[in-house]
């Protein structure tokens, strides 16, 4: 049994240094004090965040774009894909596995193929480029992840407990909105945490939708892998990793300390 555990504890060991080591290099090539992307062992530098921060394309991809553009597709995401959870858990339709499946679609098609459809839609109705165009697509990659999260909290809660504030003469809205809700929000929570990475780190569909005033930082580092490369490459995606990390570790925060009331 011992042997078993500590077979497993290597293995667990193994796949996080082998999801993590990526990032790792990433954020360790940024600190790089020579244009080459390699690992500094003796010297770091900051020049290029200092360089990022000066080049008014990344500066704004990820402040003017990125970051509203994956804030409001996420809020939308969350919105729209937990009454939609809701409804497909409460209706209690024969058809409900045929209209899963169906609001997983942006899921199994791929991306690039959602952004060409997409941007003859949008460049068909005129309203190509613009970010509220971005937004709509970004918020349809992120609905089906609120829909399979929130779903998976809300087919949890106790049934009880809903009947129980019923019986105490709540109606069946209050019920929901007082008894069940609160217990959802870690489940939206969730969802909308990877909502917003989905937008946040989408290049394939932002290529099609996207504009020249609505070019998002993950585009940005496409094209400057595509046409020239060096270390502030890596800053960037350093800041996109930190910009993940900080929301993540800040709702778990949020979590356990609702949690522990």
């Amino acid at each position: 049994m011992h042997g078993s555990s500590t077979a497993l504890r290597v293995l667990a060991t193994l796949v996080f240094a082998f999801l993590l080591a990526p990032l790792l290099v990433v954020v360790l090539v940024s600190f790089s004090p020579t244009p080459a992307f390699r690992i500094p062992t003796t010297e770091f530098s900051l020049d290029w965040y200092r360089k990022f921060f000066g080049m008014a394309q990344f500066r704004d991809g990820l402040f003017l774009v990125s970051l509203p553009v994956a804030l409001a597709s996420g809020s939308l995401a969350t919105l729209l894909g937990t009454l939609a959870a809701v409804y497909l858990v409460r209706s209690g339709l024969a058809s409900r596995a045929a209209m899963e499946s169906f609001f997983m679609l942006p899921l199994l098609i791929p991306s690039i193929l959602l952004g060409a459809a997409l941007y003859l839609v949008a460049a068909r109705m005129g309203v190509a480029g613009q970010a509220w165009t971005l937004v709509l697509g970004h918020t349809l990659l992120g609905v089906p992840y609120v829909i399979r999260v929130v779903g998976a909290g809300l087919v949890a809660i106790d049934p009880r407990l809903e009947e129980a504030a019923v019986n105490l003469g709540c109606t069946s809205r209050q019920a929901f909105l007082r008894v069940v809700l609160p217990l959802l929000k870690p489940a939206m929570f969730s969802g909308a945490i990877f909502a917003f990475i989905v937008s946040f780190s989408d290049v394939n569909l932002a290529l099609f939708v996207a504009g020249p005033g609505t070019t998002t930082l993950p585009i940005h580092v496409f094209s400057q892998i595509f046409w020239e490369g060096d270390p502030t490459i890596a800053a960037a995606s350093a800041l996109q990793i930190l910009v993940v990390g900080v929301l993540i570790l800040t709702m778990q925060r949020l979590l356990k300390l609702r949690l522990s009331l």
